[in-house]
């Protein structure tokens, strides 16, 4: 080493000791490396402004360190590292996913506010954050991790953070009020691996765990548990700042996309065992009087969400002068109740009781009618949605449990929006969706070729193959449709995927008039098995089948299909529709979707394969997902940015 090298780090080192001392971590290591660590009560901003280039900031394991933490810039291109002290014989190997069980192994990161735990300055690069816990905002308002800037500060790609590396993180909104959304992704070159992201919901407005709309990429988000209400993942969405930016090479990978199904019924449970008993004391006349009860709590972000009204419970006033007594089992979490009531006929006015009791002594009440509908509920719209986004491989993930709520009840969504009518240049290319599972959804995909009113770039080159789709229901709300499609996308294929669905449409086009509809160049249906439904392929104004084909598809190859209870005679030939789907199948109820020897479908694909999924393929490269265990199947290489990926 050169002498003016050696008097740098030497300098280096003394004003990490220096801050070391001041501020109450220690430093151990080299002249050009060393392990800066902050223990229980130590002071993280500081270890961070004081870590150079090659660092490793150790935080102390179980200790909660609360703040509005700041990833500064760094000269050079070696990685600050900042993780847990725990050892690593304790913690998940890479390709191996964490768990909330690991939580006590893991620092935790806690923003006291409605601000960001953590959050990078502008060009800040070259950070690498490690099995650490973030915790919700205060209320659940905001983002818990900030990497980027998604306002109007970040306008420029120099200013853009890059190099961002997010392994082995436990990020977690709070089980009652959830949280707005857990990483807000708008930087360069951002890894998320082996974490697991969950409760990150909310009320009447979107939530996620990983949105991003002001980040040019590329992104690799791979092996993670990803639980969101509003949308799983987004990208796009709000129109970016920086001029001409799209999101370029994303590959999402080996991830497991799911949220409860208890997320569908009302957040706070109705009161149960309400009983009413006439007593004296008060100044009600004789009669029946009925009574329903209704919990609520805070829920996130200034709301307060409340239960289904409970079942009406009556009791009789047999002489003037009473009261009636009204009781209830308490509701878990429930900070009051509205106790409605006062005639039998129906509950026009309530009380506020805090209790699991209420003598309704004929006072006078809030004039209010009890409420009806259902009680509150996370606001759910989708699983996966493209707004802004090219260059995207998604493959071997698991999504499931989608219904309808806030939107139509599309599990997947691309579609281009300019949401503030100021990216005329947003866009959704050159996608492909490969060797996935989507299960339990109301229903599949929404593909959409141009905004409207507001313009973007034309939707083009997406391709959804190798897939199976099953469990897509109407009981869940949605049409049950496997894809809809409009306005014009171009070079769309869909080949080789396996569907299971109950609606009366396979897959339904709209766009334009009758005189000119909006038409899809470049469209294949090949090879795919499915039920056909009654209208198969469907859509605006023309008959299902070879109508809606030549009318809105032209050009279109439609060939190697499996469209059971399909008519023939409406469609091209060289595609299949005798049979059942159970007869192909060996436990398609099941989920099994593996060909029985007997099938038809053998060796019937226009490429000489089966007809349907690879199965083979799809289940190697699926092994592991839902545990987060180590990847296996066939792996590509990330999709680098300005790459078009081949068809």
């Amino acid at each position: 080493m050169q002498t003016s090298q050696m008097c740098t780090f030497t300098k280096r080192k003394v004003v990490r000791l220096a801050l070391a001392a001041a501020f109450g971590f220690s430093t151990v290591g080299v002249a050009d490396a060393a392990d800066i660590r902050v223990g229980a009560g130590g002071d993280l901003q500081s270890a961070l402004n004081a870590a150079q280039p090659g660092d490793t900031i150790l935080l102390a394991a179980g200790a909660e360190f609360v703040g509005n933490f700041v990833l500064p810039v760094k000269n050079g291109d070696q990685f600050i590292t900042l993780r847990s002290d725990a050892p690593d014989t304790r913690l998940s190997a890479e390709g191996v996913r964490i768990a909330p069980a690991d939580a006590p192994f893991m620092a935790r990161l806690r923003s006291a506010n409605t601000a960001s735990a953590l959050r990078t300055a502008a060009g800040a690069h070259h950070w690498r954050l490690e099995y650490l816990e973030f915790a919700a905002n205060r209320d659940g308002y905001g983002d818990i991790l900030a990497i980027g800037d998604g306002s109007n500060a970040q306008s420029t790609l120099a200013s853009v953070p890059r190099q961002i590396v997010l392994a082995h993180l436990y990020v977690h909104g709070d089980p009652l009020v959830g949280q707005k959304r857990c990483i807000a992704l708008n930087a360069a070159a951002v890894t998320i691996r082996d974490s697991y992201i969950a409760d990150c919901k909310t009320v009447g407005q979107d939530s996620q765990a990983i949105a991003g709309w002001n980040g040019p990429g590329p992104y690799l988000i791979e092996n993670n548990y990803l639980e969101g209400a509003g949308e799983n993942v987004l990208l796009g969405g709000s129109d970016p700042a920086i001029a001409n930016l799209v999101a370029d090479g994303v590959t999402f990978r080996r991830n497991y996309v799911s949220r409860p199904m208890a997320w569908r019924s009302p957040i706070v449970a109705p009161p149960e065992s309400v009983t009413a008993v006439g007593e004296t004391g008060g100044a009600l006349p004789a009669g029946t009087y009925s009574y329903r009860i209704i919990a609520r709590r805070p829920v996130g972000q200034g709301v307060m969400g409340r239960s289904t009204a409970s079942t009406a419970a009556a009791a009789v006033v047999t002489v003037a002068g009473g009261a009636v007594r009204v009781r209830w089992q308490g509701v878990p979490g429930a900070t009051e109740y509205r106790v409605y009531g006062r005639l039998a006929t129906g509950q026009a006015m309530y009380w506020t009781a805090t209790g699991t009791g209420f003598v309704d002594d004929g006072g006078v009440g809030v004039a209010e009618a009890v409420p009806t509908s259902a009680g509150t509920v996370w606001l759910v719209k989708n699983l996966f949605e493209l707004k802004n986004a090219r260059n995207v491989v998604v493959e071997q993930n698991i999504f499931e449990n989608h219904w309808k709520d806030a939107q139509a009840g599309y599990a997947i969504v691309l579609t281009p929006r300019n949401s503030g009518n100021a990216c005329t240049w947003c866009v959704v290319e050159n996608v492909r969706f490969e060797f996935n599972v989507l299960r339990n959804v109301s229903a599949g995909f929404n593909i959409l070729g141009y905004d409207s009113p507001e313009v973007t770039r034309q939707s083009r080159y997406l391709t959804i193959r190798n897939n199976v789709v099953h469990g897509v229901r109407k009981s869940l709300g949605g049409n049950g449709w496997f894809v809809l499609v409009g306005d014009e996308p171009r070079d769309l294929m869909i080949d080789h995927n396996t569907i299971d669905h109950d609606g009366s449409t396979l897959v339904n086009v709209y766009g334009g008039t009758a005189t000119s509809p909006r038409q899809i160049t470049g469209f294949t249906l090949t090879n795919n098995a499915a039920r056909h439904g009654y209208y198969g392929m469907g859509g605006s104004f023309f008959a299902y089948g070879n109508e809606i084909l030549a009318r809105f598809y032209p050009g279109a190859v439609f060939a190697g299909n499996y469209l059971a209870g399909g008519t023939a005679s409406r469609y091209p030939a060289n595609n299949l529709f005798s049979g059942t789907i159970d007869d192909q199948f060996v436990d398609a109820s099941g989920g099994n979707f593996t060909l029985r020897p007997s099938s038809a479908l053998q060796g019937a694909a226009t490429d000489g394969l089966d007809v349907g999924a690879d199965m083979a393929t799809l289940m190697a490269g699926l092994a592991g997902v839902v545990e987060g265990t180590g990847a296996a199947g066939v792996r590509r290489p990330a999709v680098p940015s300005g790459v078009r990926i081949g068809r």
